[in-house]
């Protein structure tokens, strides 16, 4: 990327616009008084089942595409959750964080509060930690709209109009089959027609795994979900949906779950109720969409003492975007551990987050 300035992104005088520097909950709500269960709905499992199943040329496309960085990441995040092996995603360190939001005016932020100290989670450290474009979301005029055709939804799809993502799941699997030479491939008269053929269909086997991507791993919502029609129109121009700006619409979804989620209203919730039928031992649950690995990268970053108890850091500099920083931890303490470890260990905590550009 040539020379690259460090540049503060994380301004101190944007504080006084929060309110006392207080959280949302009670400080003796921190410990395991308040435990919980968190799911994903993201499949970081899928970019290694596209990394297997595509050519190398293939690969090589989808590299060049405004996904193609993550295909860097450790093999452990996108391994792990398909063996099993390890821990992917940190629950337990998350919900360390969603305990200790702070009330603010700002709509599209969260806030947290960490021994006194506070970070910002925005659509600028997102960008950061995905190397997504977060600029604002285009409006596509009538010109750009004729552009978008139905070929993939009609082609791949029997045009149906409601589409998930275990549909597109089959898709790609079906497509990949379909490799020449393959018993599902009807034979072609003349090596040219051939291998014009089989050149489109691996075009189409990029696009497909750009949608898988897309909605298994960025959008992370339920397989069952019906998959935007206007996502798979615009798949079919690559040159249109690599220039757009999906980092708006993943930080979107992910911002949406996670300041959706409201502790303090769970924790009265379970206060209302009589003391015999509060059951403190139960655990909350709740599930996240969109990103939330990227929320968890940006703790990492921030809160350097949590990032090396539930993750390791690649050795050399520092590397952009910043999620190919970190391996994936073997395991993760429960939630009063972790609080036990922010109270014992100094919190080295980053009031600047620093960003390459």
């Amino acid at each position: 990327m040539g020379t690259r300035e460090v540049v503060e992104i994380y301004l101190t005088n944007e504080l006084p616009q929060l309110r006392n520097l207080r959280t949302i909950l009670d400080r003796d709500v921190y410990t395991n008084k308040f435990p919980a269960k968190i799911t994903v709905k993201e499949q970081l499992q899928i970019l290694a089942e596209i990394k297997g199943a595509l050519k190398e040329s293939e690969l090589e496309v989808f590299r060049r595409s405004c996904f193609g960085h993550f295909l860097n990441l450790d093999a452990g995040w996108t391994e792990g959750g398909k063996t099993g092996k390890r821990n992917t995603f940190a629950g337990q360190y998350v919900h360390f964080l969603m305990l200790r939001r702070m009330p603010t005016k700002k709509k599209r932020e969260l806030w947290f509060l960490v021994e006194g100290k506070p970070a910002r989670f925005s659509v600028h450290e997102f960008a950061i930690v995905t190397g997504l474009v977060c600029t604002p979301k285009l409006f596509l005029g009538l010109e750009e709209k004729l552009k978008l055709k139905a070929r993939i939804r009609d082609e791949y799809f029997k045009g149906a109009t409601q589409i998930k993502v275990d549909d597109i799941q089959k898709a790609f699997r079906s497509l990949c089959d379909k490799e020449e030479g393959g018993k599902k491939r009807k034979a072609e008269k003349g090596k040219k027609k051939k291998a014009e053929k089989e050149k489109d269909l691996g075009t189409d086997r990029v696009k497909i795994a750009l949608l898988y991507f897309l909605e298994g791993v960025l959008l992370g919502a339920d397989p069952k979900r019906n998959v935007s029609t206007f996502h798979m129109s615009m798949v079919d121009d690559l040159d249109m949906f690599n220039s757009y700006p999906w980092g708006t619409v993943v930080y979107d979804t992910t911002v949406d779950s996670l300041g959706g989620k409201d502790m303090a209203e769970k924790y009265r919730e379970r206060l209302r109720k009589p003391p015999h039928k509060q059951q403190p031992d139960v655990k909350e649950t709740y599930t996240l969409y969109g990103f939330p690995f990227a929320f968890q990268i940006w703790a990492f970053e921030a809160i350097p003492f949590l990032g090396t108890v539930c993750a390791r850091r690649v050795d050399g500099p520092v590397r952009f975007p910043r999620c190919l920083n970190w391996r994936c931890g073997e395991t993760v303490p429960p939630l009063d551990r972790i609080t036990t470890l922010s109270k014992n260990r100094r919190v080295c905590f980053l009031t600047h987050f620093m960003s390459f550009m």
